[in-house]
C-alpha cells in the first residue's frame, strides 16, 4: 500500500491518504434540513475508520432546488452551526472534511417544495412527479444562483469545511446546463460545450471570490452519460479544461445520467468500470483527478494509483459497508475487512425509495450508538442452529460480547443459501462475504459442527442458555401434475451444482433467483425460457441489479414470458394458463423457483424443553422468507440483546 496512504495535496490542503469517502445521500438529516446526531455518528465512525477525505452528502443551496425530504440545506445562516458540529466531527478524527452544494434544477421535488422545479430550459417531459413541468431559467435568476452558490461556500468555509465539493453531474442543475439533452438555449449558456459551461465556471468564479484563491473547490463532473446527446468523454475534455482555468483545485469524475442509473453500479459490472474516464481528464488537466466505478478493495486501490488512473480512489459504498476499511488495510488486516457486495439493496434502493439507507453487511449503518459491541456482564452459552447469514452474524457478535458460542449446520459448509447464489454468474462477490464469515467465527474461537442437525438430545448435552434457531427456509413446490419427474429439479439444486440433463429448459417463476438461475444455465449454453405468473419480473430485485440483470438475459437470448401460470409438467413439455388460455412449451428440463417457506421443523421439536431454556431467539428465513439485509440485521440485534 505505498501509494494509497502517501498524504496528497488539493491546492494547499494536505490529506493524509488517497482515500475518498464521495457523497452519497443517507436521508439521515432532518425534514428542515438540519444536522441529526444520527448523522453525526455516520459521519464521525467514517472518519474514525482512516478515510482520508470525506464529503457530506449532497446539500442544497436553494430551497427550491431540494430533492428529498432528508436533504441537508446551506441556504441560511441559520445551519452553519449544525455544519460546524458536523466538520468538527470529521476533522477530529484526522479527516480532512468537504460538504457538496447541490442544486437539483428540474430534478428538484415540485411535492416537496410547492414551487416550480427550474432548469436550463423548459422540460416539460422531465418526470417530476406531481407539480408544474419545469421551466427555463432567466439570465438573471441564472445570475442569482451563481450568487447562491457562493454563499453557500462561505457558510460552508465559516462551518469550519476544509473545501467544498459542486455537484456538476447525475443530471443536477450545473450537470444540466453542461449537457446538451437538458440545455437547450441559443443565448450564452447554451450551444457549444464553452457556453454550456459557463454557468459552471461562474460558479468557481464566484466561489473563489467569497472564499478566497487558497479554499479548495472540488468539481464533480460527468465523464459520460453513456445516452443519445448527452455528454461524452471528448465534451468532458473540453470543459475539465475550463473549469480549472476558472479555479477549480481538483476533479471527481463520475459518470452517467439519473435516467440510465448507471451511477454506483452493481456487481454485474467489473470493478473499475469507469476509471478510464478519470485517466482521460488525468491527461489534460494538471489537478489532482478522483477516480469512482467499484473500487472494491484497498488492493485494486492502490493498482489503480500505481497505474495513475486517478490520484484519489473514492470507495463510497465499500465504506459504508466497513468504515474502518482505511484503518484495517494500513494495518495489513485486509481479511478483517467487511466486503460490500454492490447489492444496492441498503443504500442506493433505499434512498430512491424515499427512506434512510442501512447496508446489508453492515447491520450498524445508521445506528452506530445502538450496535457498539459492548462486552456482557452475563456470559452465557448460545447455541445457534443453522450457518446461513443470519446464524453467522449472531454468532459472530455474540462471540465478539463474550458468549460461549455453538454453530450447528446441517450442510457441510458455512453460508446457507448466500453460497448458492454467488455461484451465479457477476455473484462472486458473495463468495467473498461467504469466506469473511466463514474466517470471522473460526478466528473468534466459535465452536462449529458442520453436517449436523440440532436435536433435543443434542440440546440436553449441549446445554446451552439459549438458543437462536436460524434453520433459514426451503423452497416452495407447488403442487401440480408432474412436479416430482426426473426432468424436474430446483433452483437451489442447479445453483448448487446438480447438473441440467438437455439443451432446452424452462426456469418457472421470475423473481431474482429464477432470473439469476436463468443467467447460470444460458451461460452454460442452455436455451432457457422463463415463465412468470405475475406481470412483471424481477419485483424482488433492485432496480439497478435488475436493469443489469436483464440486459444480460437479453444478450444471450433468453425468453421471458410473464402472465403464464404453469399447470402441468411432462416429461417433454409445459403447460401453462394465459389468461383462460392454454399453451405448451416443448422442453428438456424444468427448474422451479417459485419462492420458499420457513423451515420451523426445529422449532417444533424443541417445544417440549423449552421450559429447560432462558429463551429462544427466532432469526431470518425461518421467522418468514427474505432477504440476506433482514437476516443480518436480525443476527445482529439479537446478539446484541443477549
Amino acid at each position: 500500500m505505498g501509494l494509497l496512504f502517501t498524504p496528497i495535496k488539493i491546492g494547499k490542503l494536505e490529506i493524509k491518504n488517497r482515500i475518498v469517502m464521495p457523497p452519497m445521500a443517507t436521508g439521515f438529516g432532518s425534514e428542515d434540513g438540519t444536522v441529526t446526531e444520527r448523522m453525526l455518528s455516520y459521519y464521525e465512525e467514517r472518519a474514525k475508520g482512516g478515510a482520508g477525505l470525506i464529503t457530506v452528502e449532497f446539500t442544497g443551496i436553494e430551497r427550491r432546488g431540494r430533492s428529498l425530504p432528508s436533504q441537508l440545506m446551506i441556504d441560511d445562516n441559520k445551519y452553519i452551526l449544525g455544519l460546524r458540529k458536523l466538520a468538527k466531527a470529521i476533522n477530529k478524527h484526522g479527516a480532512m472534511a468537504s460538504i457538496q452544494l447541490q442544486h437539483s434544477g428540474i430534478r428538484a421535488s415540485a411535492k416537496l417544495t410547492q414551487i416550480q422545479p427550474v432548469g436550463p430550459s423548459d422540460f416539460s417531459a422531465y418526470p417530476t412527479g406531481m407539480g408544474p413541468a419545469p421551466r427555463a431559467l432567466t439570465i438573471t435568476e441564472i445570475k442569482d444562483l451563481v450568487l447562491a452558490f457562493g454563499e453557500a461556500a462561505r457558510r460552508a468555509k465559516e462551518a469550519g469545511f476544509n473545501a467544498i465539493e459542486l455537484h456538476g453531474t447525475h443530471s443536477y442543475l450545473i450537470d444540466q446546463f453542461m449537457s446538451s439533452r437538458f440545455n437547450q438555449r441559443t443565448d450564452m449558456y447554451g450551444g457549444s460545450v464553452e457556453n454550456r459551461a459557463r454557468f459552471a465556471c461562474e460558479i468557481i468564479e464566484c466561489v473563489k471570490e467569497r472564499v478566497g484563491k487558497d479554499y479548495p473547490i472540488i468539481f464533480r463532473m460527468t465523464g459520460d452519460d453513456y445516452v443519445e446527446g448527452g455528454i461524452t468523454l471528448e465534451d468532458a475534455k473540453v470543459s475539465s479544461g475550463l473549469l480549472v482555468r476558472s479555479g477549480a483545485d481538483c476533479l471527481h469524475v463520475s459518470v452517467g445520467s439519473s435516467e440510465n442509473m448507471i451511477p454506483n453500479p452493481p456487481m454485474y459490472v467489473s470493478p473499475g468500470c469507469f476509471l478510464h474516464l478519470a485517466e482521460g481528464i488525468k491527461k489534460v488537466v494538471d489537478v489532482p483527478i478522483i477516480g469512482v466505478g467499484r473500487i472494491n478493495t484497498p488492493e485494486f486501490a492502490e493498482k489503480v494509483l500505481e497505474e495513475r488512473k486517478a490520484d484519489f480512489v473514492a470507495m463510497g459504498r465499500a465504506l459504508i459497508a466497513d468504515p474502518y476499511l482505511p484503518q484495517k488495510a494500513k494495518e495489513g488486516k485486509l481479511e478483517e475487512i467487511t466486503p460490500c457486495i454492490y447489492c444496492n439493496q441498503g443504500c442506493t434502493t433505499r434512498i430512491l425509495n424515499g427512506l434512510d439507507i442501512t447496508c446489508l453487511v453492515n447491520p450498524s449503518v445508521g445506528r452506530e450508538k445502538k450496535f457498539q459491541i459492548v462486552p456482557t456482564k452475563m456470559p452465557k452459552k448460545v447455541l445457534i442452529a443453522g450457518a446461513g447469514p443470519a446464524g453467522l452474524e449472531t454468532a459472530i457478535i455474540a462471540k465478539k460480547r463474550g458468549h460461549e458460542v455453538v454453530l450447528v449446520e446441517k450442510e457441510n459448509h458455512l453460508g446457507g443459501q448466500l453460497r448458492c447464489a454467488s455461484r451465479a454468474p457477476k455473484k462472486d462477490v458473495i463468495e467473498k462475504l461467504v469466506n469473511y464469515f466463514s474466517k470471522q467465527v473460526k478466528k473468534l474461537g466459535v465452536k462449529i459442527y458442520l453436517g449436523k442437525y440440532v436435536t433435543k438430545e443434542f440440546v440436553k448435552e449441549v446445554k446451552p442458555d439459549v438458543i437462536v434457531v436460524a434453520t433459514g427456509s426451503t423452497p416452495l413446490v407447488p403442487e401440480m401434475s408432474g412436479i416430482k419427474g426426473k426432468n424436474v429439479l430446483l433452483a437451489l439444486e442447479v445453483l448448487g451444482g446438480r447438473k441440467v440433463i438437455g439443451d432446452k429448459v424452462i426456469v418457472v417463476g421470475g423473481g431474482q433467483v429464477g432470473l439469476e438461475t436463468a443467467d447460470f444455465l444460458a451461460e452454460s449454453g442452455k436455451e432457457v425460457m422463463v415463465l412468470e405468473m405475475l406481470s412483471e419480473v424481477g419485483i424482488d430485485m433492485s432496480p439497478k441489479s435488475k436493469m443489469f440483470l436483464m440486459r444480460r438475459l437479453s444478450e444471450e437470448n433468453v425468453k421471458i414470458l410473464v402472465n403464464r401460470k404453469v399447470i402441468e409438467i411432462s416429461n417433454k413439455e409445459v403447460r401453462v394458463d394465459y389468461f383462460g388460455k392454454r399453451e405448451e412449451f416443448i422442453c428438456d428440463a424444468v427448474v422451479i423457483a417459485t419462492g420458499s417457506t420457513p423451515d420451523r421443523t426445529l422449532l417444533k421439536e424443541l417445544e417440549e424443553i423449552i421450559p429447560d431454556l432462558e429463551r429462544i431467539y427466532v432469526v431470518g428465513d425461518c421467522i418468514e422468507p427474505r432477504k440476506a439485509i433482514e437476516a443480518i440485521y436480525e443476527g445482529a440485534s439479537i446478539a446484541m440483546a443477549i
